[in-house]
């Protein structure tokens, strides 16, 4: 095997072994808040519960006495967006670490490449966080009416701003809330000021709908253009079948080919073989139609030997057991008496046995 050869197995080897073997048991999945692996988030729980807030994790919509409501990652349901939605209309607090959400009104930006950005914000919930780590977040393009925070090249990590009766606040990402990047400069400042300000706070951390607890069906998940565009096709194909079946005026009648007898047949061949001199395989012919008649008359394999349909036929009928022999076996003919006379030989033959 070549040197590219053995490099192939060796990469098929590892990835089947890690579709095999898995994430560790223990790491969970990432962002979960009872994971205590490197991506979970089970470490910002305990903090907000050590700093005295009430935390709860629950999998529907934020409760109407919760303060913050806190979504790691936006794979809610539509019915857990609009509670989302009036819970800050209503006065409350919604941090949204997952920057391509749809219940945060801040347009990313780029790509934050520095590992400490600083806070260069006069909001009073922040004054406390001197640097961030944005663990490879995006910054926001915050709009006049939002304020940025700890801006870097690619916009700002954290932006603020007043939605309805409520604030919304926009993290570029969930990687400094983890358990391995939340001891990371402030960032476990930023996350007990956003979300536990005071002893008492009661914070909504939510989860996605469980894999199967929707409501919506196969059909409803496929955008509105695709479903457009399958229902033409269909129409078209539909079209144009039914063009190609069409018939249009009387059916036009076809000349048949005229029926040849069996008869006429057999002269046929017989006068062009005559006319090309292939004595030796007309009479093979005739030999062969001989012995299959024989040998169906007889109840006899179709395909059996000359010897066994002369023997049959010479103890049902009497015939000589040589002349059946001289009239099936093949040989050579010089002349057209030669045909002729085997010809009536072949007749003869028939005629006393019947078939």
């Amino acid at each position: 095997m070549r040197g590219w050869g053995r490099w192939v197995v060796a990469g098929a080897g590892i990835l089947l072994a890690v579709f095999l073997i898995g994430r560790p048991r223990s790491d969970g999945a990432p962002l979960d808040p009872s994971s205590s692996g490197r991506l979970g988030t089970r470490a910002l729980v305990l903090l907000l519960e050590d700093l005295g807030a009430d935390v709860s994790v629950r999998e529907g919509p934020p409760a109407a006495d919760d303060d913050v409501v806190l979504v790691l990652s936006d794979a809610l349901a539509d019915d857990q967006r609009a509670a989302v939605r009036r819970h800050v209309e209503g006065g409350g607090r919604l941090v949204v670490a997952d920057p391509s959400s749809s219940v945060q009104p801040f347009p990313i930006g780029d790509p934050l490449r520095a590992r400490a950005l600083r806070r260069g914000c006069d909001v009073p919930a922040l004054t406390e966080v001197g640097t961030v780590d944005p663990v490879g977040g995006v910054g926001f393009d915050v709009p006049a009416s939002g304020t940025p925070c700890f801006s870097g090249d690619g916009g700002a990590f954290v932006a603020v701003a007043d939605v309805g009766g409520g604030t919304v606040v926009g993290i570029g990402g969930a990687g400094a809330l983890t358990n391995s990047s939340l001891g990371e400069v402030d960032n476990a400042v930023l996350a007990a000021a956003l979300l536990a300000p005071r002893p008492g706070t009661r914070v909504a951390v939510l989860r996605p709908a469980p894999v199967g607890g929707g409501e919506r069906s196969l059909s409803d998940l496929i955008a509105p253009g695709v479903k457009g565009a399958l229902t033409q096709l269909g129409v078209a194909f539909l079209l144009y079948a039914l063009w190609r079946a069409r018939r249009l005026g009387q059916p036009v009648p076809e000349q048949q080919p005229v029926p040849l007898a069996a008869s006429e047949l057999v002269v046929a061949v017989g006068h062009l073989l005559q006319r090309a001199g292939r004595r030796d395989q007309a009479g093979a012919l005739l030999r062969a139609d001989l012995r299959r008649r024989l040998a169906e008359r007889l109840g006899l394999p179709l395909d059996a030997p000359v010897a066994v349909v002369a023997t049959t036929t010479a103890a049902r009928t009497g015939i000589p057991v040589e002349r059946l022999r001289a009239a099936l076996t093949p040989v050579p003919l010089a002349r057209d008496d030669e045909l002729v006379a085997l010809s009536a030989e072949v007749a003869a033959v028939e005629e006393v046995v019947g078939a």
